[in-house]
């Protein structure tokens, strides 16, 4: 029977064998590219999040919590959006239990800045829940919640392009938040996350974002694509376009970063009020994450409590509190 044909329950078992090493590094990594050219079947996507979740590692969070994450693979190496949008939204007030991973086809990572910020990754539950609690913020590192996936990460670096263990990042969080904004690097997998929510987390709350230049976030350099998973139903496509909120389109060079140690220093002047086009686009994906947390009905004011939460200091001081003495 043709990959493409497979029912949920059959790749679910596939995935089990891949997780319990039943399966040879070869013939994974066959799969693997089998499912990148039928541009990851939905039900492979649901099989796989089943397999995962039987050995995921989890914490507990609070309800109205969110995570903002991108699938990562767009290969435009900007600077970390999403990362920086927690520390906004936390400051706002907002609880998020960010899930994010090292760089793997990308310059830098989320736990790469988280680490160069001298921030302590670890895995134990009690910590990340106590920290989550009284600072509105915890980072969840994939791996240590993960463990399985172990067993695939040489073969994920030796295909160097996204495979679809990128795409189930953000529907495998620990915290297994029910407020999710999700960015994805391409847009036929959009529908398809959208999906997989509506088949198994019918009580989330979700945004899936693409920008029309391949940016798993709302990008500055062009349009982007909003879907939205709300109530139980999906609501049509939208169009994001980021004049209309009063931000100018940029070239891509002005939101590039390199590596993790000038990438954590440009999210830290950016927290210390420094006017920039990263400033810019990180303000604009907090206020679409800030709206979905039902803070606000009006882009325009999550605009404004986003900007409020770095010029006064509050995204700074949850950075400040979260790192290492």
């Amino acid at each position: 029977m043709p990959i493409k044909n497979l029912s949920s329950l059959q790749f679910e078992e596939i995935f089990d064998q891949i997780f319990d090493e039943k399966i040879n590094q070869s013939s994974i990594k066959d799969f693997l590219l089998d499912l990148n050219h039928y541009d990851l079947p939905l039900n492979s996507l649901i099989g796989a999040v089943n397999s995962l979740k039987k050995r995921m590692k989890k914490i507990q969070a609070p309800d109205n919590a969110i995570d903002v994450c991108g699938t990562g693979g767009d290969k435009l190496n900007t600077l970390n959006i999403s990362t920086a949008v927690a520390f906004v939204l936390a400051g706002a007030g907002i609880t998020v239990a960010k899930h994010g991973n090292k760089a793997v086809s990308s310059k830098s990572g989320s736990a790469d800045i988280f680490q160069q910020l001298k921030i302590e990754i670890g895995s134990d539950k009690e910590t990340i829940e106590k920290q989550l609690n009284e600072n509105k913020l915890c980072f969840l590192y994939a791996p240590l919640f993960h463990s399985s996936l172990r067993h695939v990460s040489e073969i994920r670096k030796s295909i160097n392009q996204p495979t679809i263990f990128n795409f189930l990042g953000p529907l495998l969080n620990p915290a297994n938040t029910k407020i999710q904004l999700i960015g994805t690097s391409k847009k036929n997998t959009m529908t398809k996350i959208i999906d997989v929510i509506a088949t198994l987390r019918k009580d989330n709350k979700c945004y899936v974002i693409h920008g029309f230049d391949g940016m798993d976030e709302i990008t500055l350099t062009d349009n982007s694509y909003l879907l939205r998973f709300e109530y139980g139903k999906s609501i049509p496509q939208e169009i994001i376009n980021p004049e209309d909120y009063g931000f100018r389109k940029i070239n891509i060079k002005e939101i590039q970063g390199s590596n993790p140690e000038e990438n954590a220093q440009k999210l830290l002047l950016l927290l210390n009020k420094e006017k920039s086009a990263y400033r810019d686009i990180v303000v604009l994906n907090s206020a679409f994450a800030i709206k979905l947390a039902n803070k606000v009905e009006n882009i325009d004011v999550a605009i404004e409590i986003a900007q409020e939460s770095i010029d006064s200091g509050k995204a700074m001081k949850i950075l400040t509190k979260m790192q290492k003495n």
